[in-house]
């Protein structure tokens, strides 16, 4: 069963809140745009993957997607990891086009005459296996026997694997074939090595200790908050901005009218400014007449709060 589903990774839905909101012809828009469209290609690759992991019989297997958790000071991240009370799977998937070289020491990318040179992934999945290891062991809990991949979702790429590396023959996969290694290697395993009650410890403990990265996306591009469109979109015709009058969001362009047409713009100002927002600053950015007014569109989000009156902070329910 997932335990953690498949979703947009945060970093991608910021892209997407920078560019709705960011005008075409500012002189950044297209390098945020192909970032965009990178993140975008790094998800479709993880939706061919998900596809194929839900085949597998739900009652043999618990499956975390993008799970991101801290060791000591820093983080590292597993594409999708399968635990069983036999055994466990670390993937790492990646959806290179073109055609694939893959050595000990690196991966060669050749795609539209270019030619790109990348950390070996096998040497990434199984450095988050080790990782793995000692974040289990730091929270006291039996790390099962466990097997590692590559999969690749591209199904135009050509993959190539070096001569004599048999690591790579037996570990790289394309999507299309990761039932199959699952299953060669699942045979391997016949004696059960946690039970349900540690497994849900496990569980527990990674979704609470998961950690979604989030980046200052302004600041790395540079942005000012002026350079930011402000202000409610009109669901229907996608104006901006809806006027807001004694509780109802009215479209000046079509005149379509709207309760909670600032639910979306509200959630694009905590992935593009930060995941709080003040009185005052959500009547700036919805452009929000009055302090009483816009205490009645935060009693309309049920969001979690501190403060009183004027000094009260307001923060995105971290569910989302």
């Amino acid at each position: 069963m997932f335990e953690k589903n498949l979703t947009k990774s945060l970093v991608f839905q910021q892209h997407e809140a920078l560019l709705g909101r960011l005008p075409e012809d500012h002189p950044k828009w297209s390098e945020v745009q192909r970032r965009k469209e990178k993140l975008k290609a790094g998800y479709n690759g993880e939706k061919a993957i998900n596809y194929f992991l839900s085949l597998l019989p739900a009652k043999n297997y618990h499956i975390f997607h993008n799970i991101r958790l801290p060791i000591e000071q820093s983080f590292f991240e597993i594409d999708a990891y399968l635990l069983s009370p036999k055994t466990s799977f670390i993937i790492e998937g990646k959806n290179y086009a073109g055609t694939l070289l893959l050595d000990r020491n690196q991966l060669t990318q050749e795609v539209n005459d270019e030619t790109k040179v990348y950390e070996n992934p096998l040497v990434q999945v199984n450095r988050h296996k080790i990782l793995l290891k000692y974040w289990f062991e730091k929270y006291q809990l039996p790390f099962t026997p466990s097997e590692h991949f590559v999969c690749f979702s591209n199904t135009s790429t050509t993959i190539n694997i070096s001569p004599g590396y048999t690591e790579a023959e037996k570990r790289v996969c394309k999507a299309a074939d990761l039932l199959k290694k699952i299953v060669e290697f699942e045979q391997f395993y016949k004696k059960e090595t946690v039970d349900p009650k540690t497994i849900g410890k496990i569980k527990r403990l990674i979704l609470t200790k998961h950690i979604p990265k989030r980046i200052e996306i302004l600041q790395t591009y540079g942005f000012d908050k002026n350079d930011i469109i402000t202000g409610v979109k009109c669901p229907a015709c996608k104006f901006i901005a809806m006027e807001y009058k004694r509780g109802i969001w009215e479209c000046p362009a079509c005149h379509f009218r709207s309760r909670e047409a600032h639910f979306p713009a509200i959630n694009d100002y905590f992935l593009i400014y930060k995941p709080s927002i003040t009185n005052s600053e959500l009547r700036e950015f919805l452009h929000i007449p009055s302090s009483r007014s816009a205490t009645n569109v935060f009693s309309s989000l049920g969001l979690t709060y501190e403060g009183v009156t004027r000094d009260r902070i307001y923060f995105q329910d971290p569910r989302t």
